[in-house]
């Protein structure tokens, strides 16, 4: 992707003369959840974020509500659709659980949820308007919302300049009531009434517009000085109560044979989700009594349900029921599923060293667990189609699931929380540590 460059901190005006003299595309930074989708003529694939990310998996769908509508509507696209898509390209939307799903409000979501951005040709960010325009009506949702595509007018330049050169205290007299996004679209694109996906109003809190230019490998930013983000998942408290709670299952999970954990599944995922909730169910026999008389806040964005666990893909009725008993209950079932399918990469919260290489350590076995039930359950099923001679077994490759992590990975934005923060010694009260027999 092109580099993104400041223009507010660019303080040489002939360089701003020169951007501003060209041919321009001046668009709304639309604050969905980026999701990049590829189709191989078999199946999609949803990947968050960027091309380097892993795509989202059965364990990711589990652990929250929030996928579920982009994955029911790719997977609903009929024939015509899928036979009209590019098997190399990636296609990047900003996807809409609902009207807020980052730090700004809209007054209506977009169309099926999802705004095409831009497309993914190789490995370049490489597209047309016009190819924008095509493929989103293909996929029956909102382009790109574009303000202003052309050469500014002399007033309008000079519109923008006068902007990057008032500070922020001033920016609040010059706005009067109105708003960053009222000023650019009313200078840009005078006859609009409202800004993208609010009705018939502007957004009072947008935090940017992007401008590109046709040749440049540079894309643009007019950054809202005024912007403020609403989000606070990286707190220190829960950054305290999440490892808290893989430290207090983490230390009863050293006292459990894995092997005798039974495990029902088909695939990787399955097997995961089975061997956690086994795992779970046993842990709050021994813990629900401590659970309930532990005084901790769940973090705000748990209290919405697009973040709350899936169960329509949980299948043990018994894990359904505990979690059923009280939010508190379900939140650390949360924690737990999406967390111990992956290693960590440093220490956060309470976790110290020694603490992070015995989680690390457990997620080795986690993983061996089931490989050795896939491993059997393979052997199992060629024996009774006649496919195996146990005498010339000896090893077999398995193909194997992704193991990506969601919108949102809670223990990277916890790092980036804890990273903030000063280190100190913290004595955080509530759990037992002790070891618990199963």
């Amino acid at each position: 992707m092109s580099k993104l460059v400041n223009l507010n901190t660019i303080s040489d005006t002939d360089q701003i003369d020169k951007i501003l003299d060209a041919d321009l595309m001046i668009f709304e930074d639309v604050q969905g959840s980026k999701i990049l989708v590829g189709w191989d003529g078999e199946k999609f694939t949803i990947k968050p974020k960027s091309l380097s990310s892993e795509p989202i998996n059965l364990v990711d769908l589990a652990m929250q509500n929030y996928y579920n509508a982009a994955f029911d509507y790719f997977n609903s696209l009929d024939k015509r659709v899928k036979s009209l898509l590019n098997k190399k390209w990636w296609y990047v939307f900003e996807y809409f659980s609902d009207n807020q799903p980052a730090n700004i409000s809209y007054t209506r979501t977009p169309k099926n949820g999802l705004v095409l951005t831009s497309i993914i040709k190789g490995r370049d960010y490489n597209y047309t308007i016009e190819e924008l325009d095509e493929y989103s009506r293909l996929f029956d949702v909102d382009p790109l919302p574009i303000i202003f595509k052309g050469r500014l007018s002399q007033k309008t330049k000079e519109a923008i300049k006068y902007f990057l050169n008032t500070s922020e205290n001033d920016l609040e007299y010059v706005f009067g009531e109105k708003s960053f996004a009222f000023f650019f679209y009313k200078i840009l694109n005078p006859n609009t009434q409202n800004s993208f996906l609010m009705e018939d109003e502007f957004q009072n809190n947008l935090e940017k517009l992007i401008i590109r230019t046709p040749d440049s490998q540079t894309t643009f930013a007019i950054l809202n000085p005024l912007y403020k983000k609403i989000s606070d998942n990286g707190s220190t408290e829960f950054v305290e109560i999440y490892t808290l709670i893989l430290i207090n299952f983490l230390s009863f999970c050293q006292s459990v044979d894995l092997k005798r954990i039974k495990i029902d599944a088909q695939n990787r995922e399955e097997a995961y989700i089975s061997l956690i909730c086994k795992l779970f169910n046993v842990y709050m026999t021994e813990v629900k009594r401590d659970v309930m008389d532990f005084e901790f806040t769940i973090p705000h964005f748990f209290n919405k349900d697009k973040f709350k666990i899936n169960r329509e893909l949980i299948s043990d009725l018994a894990t359904k029921n505990i979690i059923s008993q009280d939010p508190k209950i379900e939140y650390i079932f949360k924690v737990v599923l999406g967390s111990f399918n992956r290693k960590k990469k440093k220490p956060i919260g309470v976790f110290n060293n020694n603490t992070l290489n015995l989680f690390n350590n457990f997620v080795d076995t986690i993983e061996a667990r089931v490989d050795e039930y896939l491993n059997k359950k393979s052997e199992l099923e060629l024996t009774k189609k006649g496919l195996l001679d146990f005498s010339d077994y000896f090893d077999i490759k398995y193909d194997t699931d992704s193991q990506g992590q969601v919108y949102p990975d809670v223990y990277k934005e916890f790092e980036k929380g804890a990273d903030e923060k000063s280190k100190k010694d913290k004595s955080v009260k509530g759990f037992d540590f002790s070891e618990k027999k199963p």
